[in-house]
């Protein structure tokens, strides 16, 4: 059976890792601004899912494991200053890829929306 290997460095704590993990071997917190995720072999079936659905190849397979964990601060709203549900990693990655110039929370985020949809009616 293989386990998957997680290189916490390349990691940005996304947790598309967690969410697809069937046997709760993979979970998080997120507290006081910083997410945790901590893998627990016992739990693991081996299927690998994890490693599929990784955006940044930060999961390899390996024929052992141990328990492990990761902490990655979270990423605060541009525009109003509150924490958001992603981590500064991840937000500095998707701005490196060019999927946005400014990051919102999802509130700030309606709001700006809402104006763009306004201003096409004017």
């Amino acid at each position: 059976m293989m386990f998957p290997n997680f290189d916490w460095e390349k990691c940005i704590g996304c947790i598309a890792c967690v969410r697809t993990c069937r046997g709760g071997a993979l979970s998080y917190t997120d507290r006081e601004g910083i997410r945790t995720i901590t893998f627990e072999p016992g739990l693991c079936d081996g299927d690998l899912l994890c490693l599929e659905v990784c955006p940044v190849g930060a999961i390899e397979p390996s024929p052992k494991s141990s328990g492990d964990s990761a902490t990655f601060p979270l990423a605060r709203c541009e525009n109003c200053g509150k924490l958001t549900d992603f981590t500064v990693k991840e937000v500095e990655w998707g701005k490196e890829r060019g999927l946005f110039d400014v990051f919102l929370c999802p509130e700030c985020r309606r709001v700006e929306s809402a104006k763009r949809i306004g201003e096409g009616f004017e």
